[in-house]
């Protein structure tokens, strides 16, 4: 009896800046690597074809990993979802600018599921840079220098952030090296790229703190206790989605 063949959903990214013919090998390589690492799933995710006009790569998603990817991109829409998939989406819209091209991401609906702004985003102007009070938080990896103020750097789950600090208050953080999580606070330096990211070119810490591992359960109720309109909404979730487009609530 023959096998029913495996149901399978095609996404399309349109790159308008090149065709098949003309876009070189390794930047068609980046943009699927990020594209890979957008949509997640990396064993039931597989590149078939690159359609001709524009630059249209054909992703083929199976079956049953499709809900995943389609959830995880929903993520990514909204700025949301795992930090590589979030700074993966920000390198292809730097590698559209760079092309002077916009992109997008079709699910098998035709419908754009992502939209890369890439050239419209270049418009935007330069900020900065500003200085603002700001605060990292993480668990001490390394501590150290020679000159003073010293770098500090902290592992924050996949983020890792190096911040400085005189060393008289370096000294105080070391002794809770690889043990606690720290919030330190100061003041940074911030630019706004012309993606529209913003961009820490320096810290320098002030004070700190060590931050309690807590109770998950307690933290919960506490937060349970707090009176919140939220709380009487049927989806708080798609409440929140809309207001970043700019909708109004019903």
């Amino acid at each position: 009896m023959p096998r029913k063949p495996r149901k399978v959903c095609e996404y399309r990214f349109e790159i308008d800046a090149y065709t098949p013919e003309t876009i070189p090998l390794s930047r068609l390589s980046q943009y699927l690597g990020d594209l890979a690492r957008i949509m997640g799933e990396s064993a039931n995710v597989h590149l078939v074809r690159i359609e001709k006009g524009s630059t249209a790569p054909i992703i083929r998603v199976d079956w049953e990993a499709e809900p995943k990817v389609r959830e995880r991109l929903r993520a990514v829409k909204f700025n949301e979802g795992p930090l590589e998939a979030q700074r993966a989406y920000r390198e292809i819209n730097r590698r559209l600018i760079e092309d002077n091209a916009n992109g997008v991401l079709l699910d098998p609906k035709k419908a754009k599921v992502i939209r890369f702004p890439g050239r419209d985003s270049a418009n935007q102007p330069e900020f900065g840079p500003i200085r603002q009070n700001a605060a990292f938080q993480g668990i001490p990896i390394r501590i150290g220098g020679e000159h003073d103020p010293v770098p500090i750097h902290l592992e924050d789950g996949d983020e890792k952030h190096i911040v400085m600090a005189p060393r008289r208050l370096a000294k105080q953080i070391g002794e809770h090296l690889f043990t606690s999580t720290v919030r330190i606070e100061g003041k940074g330096r911030f630019v706004r790229e012309r993606t529209g990211d913003w961009t820490m070119l320096d810290f320098y810490a002030q004070s700190f703190e060590v931050l309690s591992e807590g109770d998950l359960r307690s933290d919960i109720s506490r937060l349970r206790a707090i009176p919140a309109a939220w709380k009487e909404l049927d989806d708080p979730i798609r409440e929140l989605a809309g207001h970043r487009r700019g909708e109004r609530p019903q």
